[in-house]
């Protein structure tokens, strides 16, 4: 897309951040702030099928034995130039 647009020199990269949760109390919080695609998807559940998602993902997470969640975060930059 950036070469498409007429940048020049283009280089994506993936940004990638380990994030550590203390514990699932710690992950699942930001899911009932109702900001952001995940969290307006969870706040539009029904209490039951919230309570079943969050049981899932409880079940389906990594968790050490001291209850810490390790997670990677990534995003993507790009970056191009433009002749001047």
């Amino acid at each position: 897309m950036w070469a498409g647009a007429g940048l020049g020199a283009v280089e994506v990269k993936a940004l990638v951040v380990p994030t550590v949760f203390a514990d699932f109390e710690d992950y699942w919080r930001p899911f009932l702030g109702g900001q952001g695609p995940a969290p307006a998807y969870t706040a539009s559940l029904p209490e039951d099928r919230r309570r079943a998602l969050r049981e899932l993902l409880r079940t389906r997470l990594p968790t050490n034995t001291d209850g810490s969640i390790p997670l990677t975060a990534r995003a993507w930059a790009v970056r191009g130039t433009t002749a001047s």
